[in-house]
């Protein structure tokens, strides 16, 4: 049964279910150092543990069995004396560039025993979290509100037991021996999986009770954290539907945050930097999954968002790196709700198409003034960790502008003219393919990269760049714990070999064989997709429909 939040608000009008008792054994005392640490069965592999290995942990050593019979002896020389092992995950592979390597040390907290509120069971899921998962999100999430998430995790109730979910979670997918062929039942029956459900319970109960007080400014902030990390569990588990439920529920509370009045009329919800920098990293996953083919929920919500429309000027290269990130940020936010505007609409009526064009120029003009900018920062920063983010937004800002040079073109023949673009746009996400696969499954959704790569392989009909795009999308992926992403690979793969079957001679694409990826619906239990694809110079029938061409994907 897929773990979905809605079993979640029935389970929790019951009696929670009596807690089961582990039956009492000998504790056996041979185990590893780390296995006794972590409170779990060591199976006494020798040099060092299975369950260390398997796990992502440093075994650190077994003790000598006759250690207490020695005490009287004198100790070794401090040369030859051992230290302590450090208890902690051993570190993720770096990405291609040094600066990403710098950027994981940078964020890493020193060794530490899990905080004393803990539970001892809880212990190996915060660490996870506080190793790999809390890195991971902060590298690709953007804004400094979640580089310090992890205060907010040991701070909030209700965001520390989404965010213990989601690394039980993990764990559990790591416990399969097969990662990339998963159900939600099989997630589930191992004791992490179970942990997860019993966390995520926890957090769901926590949010709807600070919801019954009323909007503040710290409910919605623990209320947007725990819907980010509740997207997550469900993603990881493949259930596509529920995540964009979940991420249209979030959209929706932040409205209601915007519109809360008190009843002297003030506003309920005060709006300072830090709430701001939160609401632009989820606003970014929102319409950075509305501009991809792979997400419904998204691409109907993006008329609830209001453009902040506060960072119209280009910001001074002085100012800090981190600064000059979160403008672009809500700036990128903007532009990306315009982008889905249109792209969601087909077709722009006349009546519209003035304000269209007006808002078009304006971001091309702002886009032309980024571009310097972007450069003399990549310079500047090339030996930094703000390099793998700055190149990133460069790619960004290279995809933007072609799509708003050339959508109003419904022949699509327009994007024939940006090969160059596109090939300095695959120039910079080959940096962060791994060049040897990661030690631990990735926790990471790439998610700036992914609708960038989506894009060059649904609008560069160039044959050599599209497959070098396709290699680039299935490397990033690899060893990802959100296995859907091949289905992603196998769909995009689906419309290249449609628009080949209209290739001619030349080479050239005509506009009656080129398609726009509209849909796609998702059978993740069956591993199974159907893929829409709609051609360009489609026009409605009658009843309004466009004639849609359905490809069925197994992965």
């Amino acid at each position: 049964m897929p773990v979905t939040p809605r079993q979640y608000w029935d389970l929790i009008e019951r009696n929670q279910p009596p807690i089961k008792r582990r039956a009492n054994h000998a504790k056996v005392r041979t185990g590893c150092t780390t296995c006794k640490h972590r409170r779990i069965k060591c199976d006494e592999r020798k040099p060092s543990c299975g369950r260390c290995e398997k796990a992502g942990y440093i075994c650190a050593g077994y003790e000598d069995p006759n250690a207490n019979c020695r005490k009287d002896l004198p100790p070794p020389p401090a040369s030859k004396r051992r230290t302590d092992a450090v208890l902690r995950p051993k570190s993720l592979r770096p990405r291609v560039i040094d600066a990403m390597h710098q950027s994981q040390i940078n964020l890493l907290l020193p060794p530490s025993l899990s905080p004393i509120y803990l539970d001892n069971r809880d212990g190996p899921f915060f660490e996870r979290f506080r190793s790999q998962i809390m890195i991971e999100i902060s590298t690709w999430c953007g804004g400094e509100y979640w580089k310090r998430i992890l205060g907010e995790v040991m701070q909030d109730e209700c965001i520390r037991h989404a965010a213990l979910a989601l690394a039980a979670m993990l764990l559990a997918v790591e416990q399969s021996p097969d990662p990339t062929n998963l159900s939600s039942v099989q997630l589930t029956q191992c004791a992490e999986g179970q942990a997860a459900l019993r966390y995520y319970m926890k957090a769901i109960s926590l949010c709807r009770k600070q919801l019954l007080g009323g909007i503040t400014k710290d409910t919605v902030r623990s209320n947007i954290s725990s819907t980010f990390f509740f997207a997550m569990i469900e993603l990881l588990q493949g259930n596509m539907s529920t995540v964009d439920q979940i991420m249209v529920n979030g959209t929706l509370l932040l409205r209601e945050a915007t519109k809360a009045r008190a009843p002297s009329g003030c506003a309920t919800v005060v709006w300072d930097e830090e709430l701001i920098n939160q609401k632009a990293g989820f606003d970014k996953i929102i319409i950075s999954w509305g501009l991809c083919p792979f997400f419904h929920g998204q691409k109907e919500i993006y008329t609830e968002m209001t453009p902040a429309n506060s960072y119209s000027e280009v910001p001074d290269q002085d100012l800090p790196t981190l600064v000059i990130r979160g403008r672009w940020t809500r700036f990128q936010n903007d532009m990306g709700l315009f982008m889905m505007s249109v792209r969601c609409g087909k077709l722009v009526s006349p009546e519209y198409m003035e304000s269209v064009v007006s808002q078009k120029s304006k971001y091309v003009a702002q886009l032309r003034q980024w571009m310097p900018l972007l450069d003399i920062l990549l310079e500047r920063e090339k030996s930094t960790s703000e390099f793998y983010p700055l190149s990133i937004m460069k790619a960004s800002s290279l995809t933007a502008t072609i799509f708003l040079s050339c959508f109003l073109d419904r022949s699509d023949v327009s994007y024939d003219l940006h090969h160059q673009s596109f090939l300095e746009i695959l120039q910079i996400c080959q940096r962060f393919v791994p060049e040897k696969p990661p030690a631990h499954l990735k926790f990471s959704l790439d998610i700036d990269l992914f609708p960038i790569v989506s894009f060059t392989v649904t609008k560069c009909r160039d044959q050599k760049t599209r497959q070098l795009a396709l290699k680039i999308f299935r490397e990033m992926t690899y060893r990802q714990v959100f296995w859907n992403n091949q289905g992603m690979l196998k769909s995009l793969q689906a419309l290249v070999d449609l628009e080949h079957r209209g290739r001619d001679k030349r080479g050239f694409v005509p506009p009656s064989s080129r398609y726009f990826f509209v849909s796609s619906e998702w059978d993740s239990e069956r591993r199974q997709m159907m893929a829409a694809f709609v051609c360009v110079v489609s026009v409605p029938t009658e009843s309004g429909d466009m004639p849609t061409i359905r490809v069925p994907i197994s992965f």
